[in-house]
């Protein structure tokens, strides 16, 4: 009697004419994935980048007559700091298109985070701030600064970046990892059929 040790079918083990494209496309981010991430990355790089020449805040004087005091806009406010964060998220949007890169994703959150760090620790306090203001003719009025557009969008832009990099990445899912798992499931597999 011959011991006779089942091997693993040729054709199952080697994996079938569709085999090579499942594997390929486990765990790699779909086209429609790719380009959500395209389109909210560019939105939310647009949206930063016009923030910077709108007007950030206005103050307003409690005097008669003169309402309206000052204008200042969000690019001088802050040093025109959301100009490269936006050149930046934008080249990353179409590195992770290109690549699905999940270092491209996170960096793109990265960036929503700092723009949102600039909004609402350096801005918004400004915007909503009140005190005196010299007159004409060496008086004081009260004033108060009260947000205007650019605070909106620059906080929707850094809003669009997190949300983009989150969805990027829940949908993507690891590439690395589809593979891996790919072939943990044709070891095991060959294990069975060989016991």
């Amino acid at each position: 009697m011959s011991a006779f040790r089942p091997e693993a079918d040729t054709e199952y083990s080697r994996g079938g004419p569709g085999s090579e494209a499942s594997r390929a496309t486990l765990g790699a981010p779909s086209p429609a994935t790719r380009i959500a991430v395209l389109c909210g990355g560019l939105l939310g790089s647009v949206l930063l980048l016009g923030a910077e020449f709108t007007p950030l805040l206005h103050v307003y004087s409690s005097a008669r007559g003169t309402p309206l005091v000052k204008t200042i806009g969000t690019g001088s406010h802050h040093a025109y700091a959301l100009i490269p964060l936006a050149l930046l998220a934008a080249a990353l949007t179409v590195g992770a298109r290109v690549s699905g890169s999940r270092l491209a994703l996170l960096s793109i959150g990265f960036l929503g985070l700092v723009a949102l760090g600039i909004a609402l620790i350096g801005d918004l306090p400004a915007a909503q701030s009140s005190g005196l203001l010299g007159h004409a003719g060496g008086t004081y009025v009260s004033a108060a600064a009260h947000p205007s557009v650019g605070l909106y969008l620059e906080t929707l832009g850094g809003v669009v970046l997190l949300l983009t990099s989150a969805a990027g990445l829940l949908l993507a899912g690891s590439g690395a990892g589809g593979e891996a798992d790919y072939h943990r499931t044709a070891v095991s597999t060959r294990r069975r059929s060989a016991s």
